[in-house]
């Protein structure tokens, strides 16, 4: 009787868990070459540009299953490149990103909302430097297929919210508060 007993148990325990696992949403992967992670920040008033040329995605995520959706964006900050390589070196040092002693910044997501017609938005946290703030980003999916997804987006971000720009530049007078970050996710199954 205890045996069946415990074989009964073993077996609901294997079929749940299989359900568990078959409910999940789709594992993603990123496609580097037609991804890039882009932001815009002012200084003196004029825009400056630039880009993070490195990052992975543990991402799981189906529109038509949003409570099973999760996006975890790894960023490589040394990555970081401008058009000026000497603005470029600048915020790798400790007054701005400080590679050395924080070498990713990390975006993650569980809660996803649908906004429109192939119009999304997360709700996450994003971790840079020592700081980890709650962020909204919304983003559009561009295609959408069983093997393959495009998605873009964009938010805005207070840089001083992350302790990115110490000491003089901590002021917003030169170098504004507001960064728009954009992104073009491509992935694959």
């Amino acid at each position: 009787m205890r045996i069946s007993l415990l074989r009964g148990l073993v077996g609901c325990g294997v079929l749940c868990f299989s359900a568990l696992v078959w409910a999940a949403a789709p594992t993603w992967q990123v496609v580097p070459a037609e991804s890039k992670i882009t932001f815009t920040a002012t200084q003196n008033g004029s825009p400056l540009t630039g880009e993070f040329k490195s990052f992975t995605g543990d991402i799981q995520f189906d529109p038509a299953d949003l409570t099973s959706s999760h996006v975890k964006i790894a960023v490589d900050i040394a990555s970081v490149s401008t058009s000026y390589k000497e603005v470029a070196d600048t915020l790798k040092t400790p007054d701005w990103f400080d590679v050395k002693l924080f070498p990713q910044a990390v975006f993650e997501a569980s809660h996803f909302t649908k906004v429109a017609d192939n119009q999304y938005q997360a709700d996450g946290s994003l971790k840079i430097r020592d700081k980890t703030v709650p962020v909204v980003l919304t983003f559009s999916l561009d295609k959408w297929t069983p093997q393959a997804a495009l998605a873009k987006g964009s938010t805005t971000l207070k840089r001083t919210a992350f302790g990115v720009g110490k000491g003089d530049w901590a002021k917003t007078d030169a170098v504004k508060d507001d960064v728009k970050v954009d992104f073009i996710l491509s992935a694959k199954k």
